[in-house]
């Protein structure tokens, strides 16, 4: 069941010169864009009511035509170590998924970072073997407004203000390149004050015309690629992207992402145990990671029996502790940074790969 039925296009999925023309149409001067936007992305006002700066006859004209609020919190799931996994559903009906993440101090008291993982589609196209999204297969692309209203959401319920943002939730995010670049635009405009670029991390699959292009953003961010193999052959079995864009392609679009940005790339590496976890894929992962300044987080898999996957699928099994611990030292050894990344949520299945629209019982409904 929807929460209401959509009528109006969503202000936050226009672009500048499509809002202009818009206002150009009712007379108005052009300058009336950027009041709106700083109204919605600065001031996060939630109705054109409370615009104050606007003549009435506009105000009524967007109210009638257009909305501001994409997304409505279905389920809120709380974690002992303090993550949230949030169910949003749109207005079309779909859900999706997004987890906040608090980084604590050394005393474990205070928070130093907090983190929210959102999600660029609902389901996913791309039906890597270790993640639960892929299971539940490819809903819908994301629009803009459903990416930042993620954002405004959370930050709304939780009373906070967030210092970093991660596309790694639910599904590809350079699958959906227009709409998330239409969102990065939004989210480091210097005008609206909500992230600064080097707090925004994109984790990819490995579309690499897209890394390419991405590379090319006015406002570059920080790049995350999902490698988890260090050879065609187990990349191909668990990530069926690769047989679209071998590891040879991914490495040449991830040396031109740094060439043109010079940010740092950090790999991401599940340890699955007698899969990836040889000497030999040390050695190799050694050379990938040498290839540009990087570092590689090292990160559990995490269980997706609820799932209930078959064939190879079914097969992956978790490194042991012990094992991943060696292979991040002799990465270091090799000089390359690495590090077991902490796993978030994992008691309430919002762990990485976990996220699977799963059904809860409401407990609080909420529109921004």
């Amino acid at each position: 069941m929807t929460f209401w039925k959509r009528l109006k296009r969503n202000i936050k999925n226009l672009n500048d010169s499509e809002l202009r023309e818009i206002l150009s149409s009712q007379k108005q001067p052009a300058f009336r864009s950027e009041q709106i936007k700083k109204a919605i992305y600065k001031n996060r006002k939630k109705e054109f009511s409370e615009i104050s700066n606007l003549p009435k006859s506009l105000t009524s004209y967007l109210t009638e035509n257009f909305e501001i609020n994409s997304l409505k919190i279905r389920t809120v799931r709380k974690s002992r170590d303090g993550s949230v996994k949030f169910l949003f559903e749109s207005l079309d009906g779909n859900s999706l998924e997004a987890v906040y993440m608090p980084w604590f101090d050394d005393s474990s008291e205070n928070v130093e970072r907090e983190t929210l993982c959102i999600s660029s589609m609902s389901g996913c196209s791309v039906g890597c073997a270790f993640c639960a999204t892929g299971k539940i297969g490819f809903k819908k692309n994301l629009e803009i407004a459903e990416m930042i209203d993620q954002i405004f959401l959370v930050e709304d319920y939780l009373h906070t203000k967030l210092t970093n943002i991660v596309l790694m939730g639910m599904g590809e995010p350079l699958m959906n390149y227009s709409n998330v670049i239409g969102a990065l635009e939004i989210l480091t405009d210097p005008n609206y004050e909500i992230f600064n670029r080097k707090r925004i991390t994109i984790s990819t699959s490995g579309i690499a015309p897209r890394i390419k292009q991405l590379a090319k953003f006015i406002r570059p961010v920080k790049l995350a690629i999902s490698l988890h193999a260090t050879s065609n052959g187990v990349r191909d079995k668990i990530m069926p992207i690769n047989q679209s864009f071998k590891l040879e392609t991914l490495m040449d679009a991830v040396e031109e992402y740094y060439k043109i940005t010079k940010i740092p790339i950090t790999y991401e590496y599940i340890i699955f145990d007698n899969l990836n976890d040889t000497e030999n894929d040390i050695v190799r992962l050694t050379k990938i990671a040498r290839r540009v300044p990087s570092r590689v987080n090292i990160i559990p898999f995490n269980d997706i029996s609820f799932t209930n996957p078959t064939g190879f699928a079914s097969e992956l099994k978790p490194a042991k502790r012990e094992k991943m611990e060696y292979f991040a030292a002799k990465l270091r050894e090799k000089g390359v940074a690495s590090i077991i990344r902490d796993t978030f949520g994992g008691d309430i299945e919002a762990a990485c790969g976990q996220l699977a629209l799963s059904e809860e019982k409401i407990i609080q409904t909420i529109e921004i």
